[in-house]
C-alpha cells in the first residue's frame, strides 16, 4: 500500500487555510473527498469508507468530535489526522482517545503534512493487513478485531475490540482503571461487568495478556 491509494476524506472548516492542504493532497493521495460539517461528513463516510479522515477545524464547538467518536464505535482502522489553528482547544483530550495518526497546529510546512499522510499510510496498512504477534501461535487481526489462536479465529464483540485496541496501542505503560472505564463505558460500570471483560480478554487470548498493577491498572503482557 502506497500514499497514492488513500482515500482521504477531508472535512474543511477553515476555507481560508485550504490552499496548502488541497496541493499536498492533490499530488499525493488517490481521491479526496470533501465535506464541510458533521452531517454532510457522515454521509460521506457512510457512502465512500474513506481509510483516512482528515478534519481542517478551529473546534468552536463539539459537532466535529462527536462525529469522529462516531465513527470510532464500529472502525478502528481508519486513520484520523487534525488540522487546527486552535492552540487551546478544548476537545483536544476528547480527540487524543480516539486514536489520532497526527494532531497538528498551523502553521505548518508541507513536508510536515507529507510526514502525516505517510504515517498514515503505514497505521492503516498494519491495522488491515498485519496480524500482530501476542504470544506464540496467538495473534490478533486489525482488519476482522478478532484473535487467532491455534488457528481457530475468535472475533472480538464491541467492548473486547475497544480494549486490545486501547492495551495494543500503549504497549510501554500501566493504563488506569479510570482510563479503560472511560474509554469503554465512558466512566458508568460495574465492578463486575469490568472484572468480567478482562476475563473474557484473558479466555480469547493467554492468562497473562493483561497484568494487573495493584492498586494502579492494568498493562499489556505481549510474549
Amino acid at each position: 500500500m502506497q500514499v497514492d491509494d488513500l482515500l482521504v476524506l477531508y472535512i474543511n472548516e477553515n476555507k481560508e487555510n485550504t490552499t496548502i492542504v488541497s496541493k499536498v493532497l492533490k499530488k499525493t493521495v488517490n481521491k479526496i473527498i470533501y465535506a464541510t460539517n458533521a452531517k454532510e461528513s457522515l454521509n460521506q463516510y457512510k457512502k465512500y469508507s474513506p481509510c483516512l479522515i482528515m478534519v481542517d477545524s478551529d473546534f468552536k464547538n463539539d459537532e466535529l468530535v462527536d462525529f469522529l467518536k462516531e465513527v470510532r464505535k464500529d472502525d478502528l482502522k481508519t486513520a484520523f489526522i487534525i488540522l487546527t489553528n486552535n492552540k487551546n482547544n478544548k476537545y483536544v483530550f476528547d480527540l487524543m482517545e480516539l486514536y489520532l495518526t497526527k494532531y497538528i497546529v498551523r502553521p505548518f510546512s508541507e513536508n510536515i503534512l507529507k510526514s502525516s499522510l505517510n504515517k498514515a499510510m503505514e497505521i492503516i496498512e498494519k491495522r488491515i493487513y498485519s496480524n500482530i504477534k501476542l504470544a506464540k501461535g496467538i495473534f490478533f487481526n486489525f482488519q476482522t478485531q478478532s484473535i487467532i489462536k491455534e488457528n481457530q479465529s475468535y472475533v472480538l464483540n464491541k467492548k473486547e475490540s475497544l480494549l486490545i485496541n486501547l492495551f495494543i496501542k500503549n504497549p510501554n505503560r500501566v493504563i488506569s482503571y479510570e482510563e479503560i472505564e472511560y474509554c469503554i463505558w465512558n466512566g458508568d460500570v460495574s465492578e463486575g461487568a469490568f472484572k468480567s471483560l478482562i476475563r473474557d480478554l484473558r479466555k480469547k487470548t493467554f492468562k497473562t495478556f493483561i497484568k494487573n498493577i495493584s492498586g494502579i491498572g492494568y498493562t499489556l503482557n505481549i510474549e
